[in-house]
């Protein structure tokens, strides 16, 4: 089965930034847009595993993230992986990345105790907004920069991980919540 840790958003919250971004869509070239439904910020993707882990992943979760004192964040900014020169991934970013990274931090430990090899990238705190096929030009990047500069969400708790499974579809990623895990 196919996994991933991550943080959901608040509905509220994916509500106000997925209409500023209706405002803007319609003015770029063709991207891969993430339904709002499966948006989320993934702290690993474990790939395919066997569901022998989930019982051994689950009680590492639970260790690493009981001493993690919940927080208040925001959705904050806005940018492009690798770079915009080069962009395939556009995203939204999250405040205070410090928060979010002690979180990923930790997760990772516990997945690397379960036997999961990890990649070596290194973690940058963001939703996922779309992917990009095929180049776009200055004007689109400047365009979505432009539009999601200054967003900013209102406060919204992160006050757990969930870990999930994802199944392919052909209407996209089934996203099934397999375990919550509460930070203190």
């Amino acid at each position: 089965m196919r996994l991933f840790i991550a943080s959901p958003f608040p509905e509220e919250i994916l509500r106000a930034l997925n209409e500023r971004l209706a405002s803007v869509k319609p003015k770029l070239p063709p991207a891969s847009w993430v339904r709002p439904e499966t948006q989320h910020l993934t702290f690993s993707f474990l790939g395919e595993q066997e569901e022998s882990l989930i019982e051994p992943l689950v009680a590492g979760l639970r260790v690493v993230l009981a001493p993690i004192a919940h927080f208040d964040a925001a959705l904050q900014g806005c940018g492009f992986f690798p770079n915009a020169r080069r962009a395939r991934v556009g995203w939204v970013g999250v405040e205070p990345e410090e928060r979010f990274s002690e979180v990923a931090a930790a997760v990772r430990d516990a997945v690397k105790a379960s036997g999961v090899e990890l990649d070596r990238a290194d973690f940058k705190a963001h939703l996922t907004l779309m992917r990009i096929r095929d180049r776009w030009p200055r004007t689109a990047i400047e365009a979505f920069e432009n539009a999601m500069r200054d967003f900013r969400s209102a406060p919204f708790p992160v006050d757990r991980v969930t870990l999930f499974s994802s199944r392919l579809s052909s209407k996209g990623a089934i996203h099934t919540a397999l375990g919550e895990f509460a930070l203190s």
